[in-house]
Parts: structure tokens; sequence; C-alpha cells
């Protein structure tokens, strides 16, 4: 199930939700994550985060620009899932964003990823140790 946000013509950000299997969520950014439409993405991002154990996955492969507050809106949803069991991963991020990421420290590496199948892989692998070790939260060594 995808559906692109209602935006005015001049909305500097688009929003893609895709529902996906195993309680994750695709949210696609275009455009810029900043002062202007930082307000935009959390309120669209709000009722995503009730969901106990979700998968959030940001593809960030349009995404052009990210300032502090784009900082803000990711940090904050990753907080958010973790507080419920769940998880915020970024994939497909611009150098640029990348960077801005990096600098900030604002997530462990182990949860960006550079392409949607890198992070289904890592899900396939984190499922697999779920199952056969009974655990929600199993080792991350292999």
């Amino acid at each position: 199930m995808s559906e692109i946000s209602p935006s005015p013509a001049h909305s500097l950000l688009e929003i893609t939700v895709e529902h996906q299997q195993d309680n994750r969520v695709r949210v696609a950014l275009k455009g810029r994550l900043d002062t202007h439409t930082y307000l935009q993405c959390e309120q669209r991002l709000a009722p995503l985060l009730t969901t106990p154990k979700r998968v959030l996955v940001f593809d960030m492969a349009q995404l052009d620009y990210m300032s502090s507050m784009g900082l803000r809106v990711v940090m904050k949803t990753s907080k958010a899932l973790a507080a419920i069991g769940g998880k915020c991963l970024l994939t497909r991020l611009q150098p640029s964003i990348r960077t801005v990421i990096d600098i900030a420290n604002a997530l462990p590496s182990e949860n960006i990823f550079a392409s949607v199948e890198e992070a289904d892989r890592y899900f396939d692998v984190m499922q697999r140790r779920v199952k056969e070790t009974g655990s929600a939260n199993p080792p991350l060594v292999p």
C-alpha cells in the first residue's frame, strides 16, 4: 500500500509511505527536510510510531538536503521506535546527507544501509536469529 502525502505544489518535501510485510514501513523522502518541512514530516510519521516492534526504513535516495531540524526528525523517530521495541533504519543516503548523519552521530552505523537490498538482507538475518533463539533481541554476532 503506497501513498503520497498530500502537499501543495510549492512544497519542498514529498513523502511516500509504503506498508510492507513483517511490520516494516518504507518512508521515501524527496526534496528537502529542513526548517520549512520538518513539521510536515513529523505529522506524517506520527501515526507510524505507535505500533510496537515496527521497523521504519527511511529511503533517502531523493532527499537533497537535511538541516538540523531534519536530523531532529530522524533522531526523534529513532528514539520513539526504540521505546516500543522498534527500529529506525536509513537507506540510500546522498553523500551530503550521510556526512550530516555521521558528524552528528545521530544513529549507530549498523542502522545505515547503502541500499534497500542490503537492509532486506539484514532483516532476513535478524528474523532467522529470532526464530533460532526465540528472543526478540537476538545477539548481533554471527
